[in-house]
């Protein structure tokens, strides 16, 4: 387990779920106005749904502010920490190189 923190978590993941939660709010949002503009409709229920689709807006674009810093924090300070050596495979063999002097 010598491998950096940086490499462990899984960055990517995280950012995708958190973009699509974003994007699918921020429309969730749009339609929400735009149905709510329109008259009297839902009334609400539409503002308590609206309310929930600013709070997932919200909670996910901070979410991906934080995920940022905090990647770039652990890569800066992986960069100048003490490298980590790879792990070696001793099963494999050293030189295939190697002329065998028995022969």
């Amino acid at each position: 387990m010598n491998e950096r923190l940086v490499n462990r978590i899984p960055f990517a993941r995280i950012v995708t779920v958190l973009a699509i939660v974003f994007g699918i709010s921020l429309g969730l949002c749009g339609l929400t106005f735009v149905i709510s503009s329109g008259g009297n409709i839902g009334g609400d229920s539409l503002f308590t749904l609206g309310m929930l689709e600013l709070a997932a807006l919200v909670g996910s674009a901070t979410g991906l502010v934080l995920t940022l810093v905090v990647f770039v924090t652990l890569a800066v300070i992986g960069r100048f920490s003490k490298k980590v050596s790879q792990s070696e495979n001793l099963t494999e063999e050293e030189n295939d190189t190697k002329i065998d002097k028995n022969e």
